[in-house]
């Protein structure tokens, strides 16, 4: 590379910004690209040190090397991923394709380097009596990834292993630029007053505000969750409804150039293809060996466990909507898909006379944001002190300084919280920088980013949360916890870089708090009046927290056994996607199906967010946080001793231990299925659970 432009790029140079943070305000598109290609190529002079290295294979020489090499490179991809998860705009997805594609060859180049996994063989095969828990299981886990990555391959299986990764890297990124085009595409302007009622106030306001922007009269309503879910809810406009609820049941599935259904195919016949050139019978099977469950057959057991339980309940809690929705229309009243959340949210009032708009005025979210941070203070000591000079991606970023209790720097917590076109669906966590200790032991802190599509106000307005958009942030805010408090040496072995089913546990842990009445009285008070939330919607927040339990339950279950049924495939898929998939849920089924609608062609966390054969961990993880908190109700839900042992065991040790070992650690015993019932009043208990 060219040694004046590697001076003058910002990303190659030591970051002077605070706390060394990336320095955005002097970073361009421009630099992304050769930053990356800088970055590759230091980190291929350590691998051919390492690869030339005279001295025997050891630990420290070649695995610790190895892990290390790569920082550099991480900080570049992950600075650029949270700009794209902010905006990705076409420009930007080019860009993104171009690393992507690099990262990718770079990788194939390094699992395939054979001196490389020689060296690494000769220090697995190696019977080390010194090496400590954390330096044998990332030995192993070294060991693992560079086989499961082709290195025992040869000649033209490694040339095919190479093509197809580079093939799924293009395949997942088109998936996820028609996911988000074929969102942005649609929009619903309504003219008629009449057809907004009963639409929350502010929601009718941004519609009225888009509207203006758009250059159109009325109201425009889109299919970001902020505008959709609102608009599917409450809008009293039966047939207006069903427009919005198929044109975003439909997404990647109308027909158009945003059409994700042949891509589906392609993504999971070529990871099919990429497992049996690598020896296993299904994906599933490759992706299975590295996590919790171990085999299909694990999460096959739980899903089903789940079903037993929860199905007779879901099917109840439906047809109670139903009943409702003909006691309020007439018998003959045809109850359909997109009737189902207007009509429960109705019955939800009136059973417990609390519904969202009554509570988001408690919810505004700088308190919500306080009470967080409040909560993060009670149980692991650490504090949070606003930067207002931070650089950042987006000018809605607000980014805080994270300290332990005895005044120790932790981290950096970015913030980005509202919708806008472009954006990523959804909310999420990750990092820029990861946690480490250096070879001198100097403890180099992570810097960590929260994202969550709430609709942003107006100037002047506040952004009051529903409860179930609080519950986001506190999940969301689990995982962050989980990277700030990070205490690893190795940096592949930093929170969360844990196993897939093992990675929610630290985020959903944290939604129980959420109906706590010993948490919520610190900090949801009425934005205007300031008046504490009243006991009795205390009280009914959590009495209602079970409706619908089931029926969410089942839906989840259903997720899981569509990504299940999409990676055990083990011949090449040639059939419909849309009747798959519902052939896949027929016997989950609480409602008619509508054969033009589908979830797997927007199915993002699965066909290009990680989550592929590993979406069951949202329930796998829910097992864990119901019964991990368990121990918080019987010991004291704001009990610091419980606490420091939820840290010291789960959010401090990343991925340098076995999760099982972790959590039998903290829990004092494997975990039960049993406080998950309990919390959502399930009854029906399988009798071989």
């Amino acid at each position: 590379m060219n040694r004046n432009k590697e001076e003058n790029n910002p990303l190659l140079q030591s970051f002077t910004s605070q706390l060394g943070a990336v320095p955005y305000d002097r970073i361009t598109l421009e630099h992304f690209v050769p930053a990356v290609m800088a970055c590759i190529e230091k980190e291929n002079r350590i691998i051919e040190e390492i690869c030339n290295e005279s001295a025997k294979a050891t630990f420290d020489n070649t695995i610790a090397k190895l892990d290390y090499a790569g920082i550099e490179l991480s900080v570049v991809v992950c600075a650029f991923n949270a700009l794209i998860n902010s905006r990705s705009y076409d420009e930007i997805l080019a860009v993104e394709e171009e690393i992507q594609q690099l990262c990718t060859r770079h990788q194939n180049s390094i699992s395939l380097n054979e001196k490389l996994f020689s060296r690494i063989k000769e220090v697995y095969e190696t019977d080390d009596k010194n090496l400590d828990k954390a330096q044998q299981r990332l030995l192993e886990q070294t060991y693992l990834s560079f086989v499961r990555g082709g290195a025992n391959l040869k000649g033209e299986e490694r040339e095919l292993y190479c093509r197809l990764t580079e093939k799924l890297t293009t395949l997942s990124l088109k998936f996820q630029e028609n996911s988000i085009k074929d969102t942005d595409a649609f929009t619903l302007t309504i003219t008629d007053k009449n057809d907004i009622e009963g639409l929350p106030a502010d929601v009718i306001e941004a519609a009225a505000n888009l509207a203006k922007e758009n250059g159109v009269e009325g109201w425009t309503f889109t299919l970001h969750r902020p505008s959709y879910l609102p608009f599917i809810t409450y809008c009293r406009n039966r047939e207006l409804r069903r427009q919005m609820y198929m044109a975003y049941n439909t997404i990647g599935a109308k027909g158009n150039s945003n059409d994700n259904r042949e891509i589906v195919k392609e993504i999971v016949n070529s990871r099919l293809e990429l497992a049996q050139l690598l020896g296993y019978s299904t994906y599933s099977d490759y992706v299975l060996e590295e996590r919790m469950a171990q085999n299909s057959d694990a999460v096959f057991s739980m899903l089903g466990k789940l079903t037993w339980s929860y199905l007779p309940a879901a099917r109840e809690e439906v047809k109670e909507i139903e009943e409702y929705a003909r006691k309020c229309e007439g018998r003959e009243f045809c109850f359909r898909r997109w009737d189902f959340a207007y009509y429960s949210e109705k019955l939800k009032e009136e059973k417990y006379s609390v519904n969202d708009e009554l509570v988001r005025p408690y919810f505004e979210l700088n308190q919500a944001i306080h009470g967080a941070f409040y909560l993060a203070t009670r149980l692991y000591g650490v504090t949070f002190r606003q930067n207002h000079d931070i650089p950042v991606f987006n000018p809605d970023v607000k980014v805080w300084e994270v300290y332990d209790y005895d005044g120790r720097y932790l981290a950096l917590l970015y913030c980005d919280f509202f919708a806008r076109k472009g954006k990523h669906a959804g909310a999420w966590m990750d990092s820029i920088k990861p946690q480490y200790k250096d070879k001198d032991g100097k403890d180099h802190r992570p810097h960590i980013t929260l994202s969550t599509n709430y609709r942003k106000p107006l100037p002047g307005k506040p952004t009051l949360l529903s409860h179930d958009e609080f519950n986001t942030l506190m999940h969301e805010f689990g995982h962050c916890l989980h990277g700030i408090l990070s205490d690893v040496t190795y940096p592949g072995q930093c929170s969360p870089n844990v196993l897939w089913d093992f990675v929610e546990l630290p985020s959903q842990i944290m939604e129980n708090f959420s109906t706590e009445e010993e948490f919520l009285k610190h900090f949801a008070f009425h934005h205007k009046t300031g008046e504490n939330m009243p006991q009795e919607m205390l009280a009914k927040i959590k009495e209602a927290s079970t409706f619908k339990a089931a029926y969410q339950c089942v839906r989840q279950v259903g997720l899981g056994l569509i990504d299940q049924a999409w990676h055990n495939i083990s011949a090449p898929f040639a059939g419909d996607v849309l009747e798959y998939e519902q052939s896949v849920t027929a016997a989950l089924r609480l409602m008619p199906v509508i054969k033009e609608t589908g979830i797997t062609p927007q199915f993002g966390h699965i066909m290009s967010g990680g989550y592929a054969a590993g979406y069951y961990s949202y329930k796998w993880a829910e097992v864990l946080d119901a019964d991990a908190f368990a121990r918080f109700k019987k010991e004291g839900i704001m009990n610091m001793k419980v606490a420091q042992s939820f840290r010291d065991e789960i959010l401090a040790k990343g991925d340098s231990e076995h999760p099982m070992e972790l959590y039998v650690r903290f829990r004092g015993r494997r975990p039960q299925i049993e406080p998950l019932l309990e919390r959502d009043g399930i009854k029906t208990i399988c009798p071989h659970l």
